[in-house]
């Protein structure tokens, strides 16, 4: 039975163990084992000392990396799954009856073709080892791909599936391919068959068109943005190049793996967001990939984009030859048409005498000229009868003999008012005097002055009533003149 003996040294504390190592030794150390007994040998006889955590944990560590393979593959179902800010992927591989924390750096996540998640039954290829600030072990993951379904046809049916659901495959973005092209952007790589398949068929069918190749990388880690910067590049820049009508974006056939740039999301995208119609010619009539889904048209083979995008030239010459034969005949029969409906209209004694239409209008002209003067001069006729009338009333009315008889009535009875006043005045004076006889006889002073107040009051009352009459008369006077103002002819005329 053969042993080899090597020590340990420890950061902490230096011990010497026996423990079995198989193949080369990792640390530096004495110990003695037997490759047929994988058990350690009894260790020296020495007072025991108290290990460190970080001393088992270490020591587990190293048994660990000793006893298992350097890569194992390990089945199992994701739970727990995160993807930490930093890009690494923490997640849990699980059966029916235990469990294994996993880790996936960065760099190794970023290989990844599919979307780790929850519940995918998936088959990893990694190494065991411990964590040791938390003294746990964990399965660090290398490569990872769906158990059961490849891991490119697991991220394709993701990829579809999110842009499905965004509307990047809805009909109702699909623009319409122009009729004619006249200059078609060829999206491609300048050495593989495809761009001679296209050329060709283009060459043979549409000679005249214009052909723009833009190459680039078909397959490889930078494919996919070199074609995404293509299709923008080409966008931006179709007035600069004379008008870009078409593009043609594909390559020829290949394995899943050589296709896959026509399944990245930022191909997808370009397509999408492309002004200019774009025809997907990738691979061959079975291979279906994301940039045919979201193009406009999707083609079988780049020869069949090519098909698709021009016709053929030399039955759009005679289209257009028949068209120009029916044109002709058309027109022909048109001004055949129109030549026979001038001479029957010619024929027509309106155009044989234009001038009696003119005529004919002139006599009603006249006719209705006649009719009017008639008319215009019945009216007046009956307006200067109608003046006559009221001429005639207003003179039997007499205004201004009304209004002299209305002055001279109340003339009289002004002088009837004085008169009246001057009788009442003598009467008064009278009866006074009268009175200041008796008065006197008697000599009764307050008799008089009293006589003397009520005289004083008539008077007063005399001349207001005098005033009254006066300005109703007036009154009277300025209303009867108003009316006879109104009923004056001239004021009616001036009406």
């Amino acid at each position: 039975m053969r042993f080899r003996k090597i020590r340990l040294y420890w950061p902490y504390n230096q011990e010497e163990m026996i423990i079995p190592i198989q193949g080369k030794a990792m640390v530096q150390g004495e110990f003695l084992f037997s490759d047929a007994d994988p058990k350690p040998a009894a260790p020296k006889e020495k007072a025991a000392k108290p290990f460190s955590v970080t001393q088992v944990t270490r020591l587990i560590k190293l048994t660990i990396n000793d006893r298992l393979p350097a890569k194992i593959l390990v089945e199992g179902e994701i739970s727990n799954f995160k993807r930490h800010n930093s890009g690494h992927l923490y997640l849990t591989l699980k059966d029916e009856n235990a469990q294994l924390p996993a880790v996936m750096w960065k760099s190794d996540a970023a290989q990844l073709k599919f979307k780790p998640a929850d519940g995918l039954l998936v088959l990893a290829t990694g190494r065991i080892d411990v964590f040791e600030p938390q003294g746990k072990y964990q399965f660090y993951i290398e490569k990872m791909e769906p158990a059961g379904l490849g891991s490119l046809e697991l991220a394709f049916r993701q990829m579809a599936e999110k842009l499905r659901k965004e509307g990047l495959f809805d009909p109702q973005h699909k623009k319409p391919l122009p009729q004619f092209p006249l200059t078609i952007a060829i999206v491609t790589s300048p050495t593989g068959a495809a761009i001679e398949d296209i050329e060709k068929t283009l060459n043979r069918r549409f000679p005249i068109v214009r052909k723009l190749l833009y190459p680039v990388a078909v397959q490889g880690d930078t494919a996919a943005k070199e074609i995404a910067a293509a299709i923008g590049d080409l966008n931006r820049r179709s007035q600069a190049l004379g008008g870009i009508d078409l593009m043609i974006v594909g390559r020829g056939g290949g394995s899943i793996e050589d296709l896959w740039a026509f399944n990245e999301e930022v191909v997808a995208r370009a397509i999408f967001a492309s002004k200019i119609p774009i025809i997907s010619a990738v691979g061959h009539e079975i291979d279906v990939t994301i940039a045919d889904m979201v193009a406009d048209v999707r083609a079988a083979t780049p020869t069949a984009a090519a098909e698709l995008a021009v016709p053929v030239l030399a039955d759009v010459i005679q289209d257009l030859n028949l068209y120009q034969k029916r044109l002709y005949q058309n027109t022909r029969q048109k001004l055949e048409t129109a030549g026979n409906a001038i001479g029957s209209i010619g024929s027509r004694p309106l155009f044989a005498r234009p001038l009696d239409l003119v005529r004919f209008k002139q006599q009603w002209l006249d006719e209705q000229t006649a009719a009017l003067a008639q008319v215009t001069a019945e009216k007046l006729r009956q307006s200067g009868r109608t003046l006559e009338l009221h001429g005639w009333i207003i003179a039997q009315i007499e205004p201004h003999r009304a209004l002299s008889t209305a002055r001279s009535r109340l003339s009289e009875h002004q002088h009837l008012l004085q008169n009246t006043i001057r009788e009442f005045g003598r009467n008064r004076r009278y009866h006074i005097d009268n009175l200041g006889v008796k008065l006197n006889a008697a000599s009764p002073k307050k008799a008089v002055e009293h006589q003397k107040t009520i005289v004083a009051h008539l008077a007063q009352r005399a001349i207001f009533g005098q005033r009254q009459k006066s300005y109703n008369s007036n009154q009277q006077l300025n209303l009867y003149q108003s009316r006879l103002e109104n009923l004056n002819p001239r004021s009616v005329l001036r009406r």
